[in-house]
């Protein structure tokens, strides 16, 4: 379900990805799977990570469950939205 083009991220937004991995916290994440599944999850972000695919390369984080995000896909770390879903609204509720 990966055949839609990487699209490299803001390296602002990726400074706030290396400085959440450094602090190894629990981090609110949401972001949009494979299937295109909006989900929330708290976690511990592990590592970044770049492969090259049949369209090229791309980039990955890498959480504690061992689950890849394509970082094109990162919606929303701890507050702080991606460049290109900062017109998205945080609607969860936390109880």
């Amino acid at each position: 379900m990966e055949s839609i083009t990487y699209k490299p991220i803001n390296c602002g937004f990726h400074d706030v990805l290396e400085a959440t991995i450094t602090r190894r916290t629990y981090s609110h994440l949401q972001y949009f799977t494979d299937l295109w599944e909006f989900t929330t999850v708290t976690t511990l972000l592990k590592d970044l990570v770049s492969e090259r695919g049949p369209d090229g390369l791309a980039e990955y984080l890498v959480i504690d469950t061992g689950e890849r995000i394509r970082l094109d896909r990162v919606v929303n770390v701890n507050g702080t939205f991606a460049p290109p879903f900062r017109h998205y609204h945080d609607f969860t509720c936390d109880c």
